[in-house]
């Protein structure tokens, strides 16, 4: 699970870009609840995140690393969960793809490619296979976002109207599962709120909302069963409330 922080922190992959890499890992073989923590840290801990949260709260020190550190708790948290309670049932669903793949992710003549030419047209082939896969979800899932999104957020702030930091930390976490936006971006719209909701709804925002949304949930339908997705959303936005709840509950935020 370090390993897979780390992997998470040193690779810029937004949370659409980290399902994929997700799906491919659980493939060839990485444990569960390591291909778990990478994919709900990766999006959050990112450099590109880092940065892009550092710019929008105007270098406020404090949001970014108070984001890093509830996404990182959480993340090991999350995926402490599915190494207690490894899923009963198979994870992984057939896709359009396994006729051109193998079980670990690879195609099936992989063994006899050794020029560079035939590397690259491996990896061409390979990015034509996920990107046929898994590309209409991610379609179909912006499209529905992008509906709230035109609707505006009107429906949340007025529910906000004499809220307290359960509700708004629940009401904040529900915004960025229906907004569905992207994690490198989302810190900008996160700080448009500051004034309607506190801090710590704000951080429930900014690390919930990369782990899961509603095309992210589209994407994992390419490959995954309906089970591990729902058991996964639920641990997700459990374990996310609770650390933020906690953590600003001790005075962090």
């Amino acid at each position: 699970m370090l390993t897979a922080i780390l992997a998470g922190f040193c690779f810029p992959v937004c949370d659409c870009a980290s399902i994929p890499v997700f799906r491919s890992l659980v493939k060839k073989g990485v444990p569960l609840p390591v291909a778990v923590t990478f994919m709900t840290a990766a999006p959050v801990i990112n450099p590109v995140v880092i940065l892009s949260t550092h710019h929008a709260f105007g270098g406020n020190i404090e949001m970014v690393v108070g984001r890093i550190s509830l996404g990182i708790i959480s993340a090991v948290i999350i995926g402490l969960v599915f190494a207690l309670r490894p899923p009963k049932s198979r994870v992984l669903s057939g896709g359009a793809s396994g006729s051109l793949m193998c079980s670990c992710g690879c195609f099936e003549d992989v063994e006899g490619i050794t020029t560079l030419r035939e590397k690259i047209g491996l990896f061409i082939r390979h990015s034509q296979g996920e990107f046929f896969e898994v590309g209409k979800y991610l379609v179909i899932g912006s499209f529905v976002a992008s509906i709230f999104q035109v609707l505006g957020t009107g429906l949340f702030t007025s529910a906000q109207s004499g809220a307290g930091i359960i509700l708004s930390i629940f009401i904040m976490m529900a915004m960025a599962f229906i907004l569905s936006l992207c994690s490198s971006s989302d810190a900008i719209v996160a700080r448009s709120l500051t004034n309607q909701f506190p801090q710590a709804a704000i951080m429930g925002f900014l690390v919930f909302g990369p782990m899961m949304d509603i095309k992210n949930v589209m994407m994992l339908s390419a490959g995954f069963s309906k089970r591990f997705i729902g058991k996964l959303l639920l641990t997700a936005f459990i374990v996310c409330f609770a650390v933020v709840f906690l953590f600003s509950g001790l005075g962090g935020m």
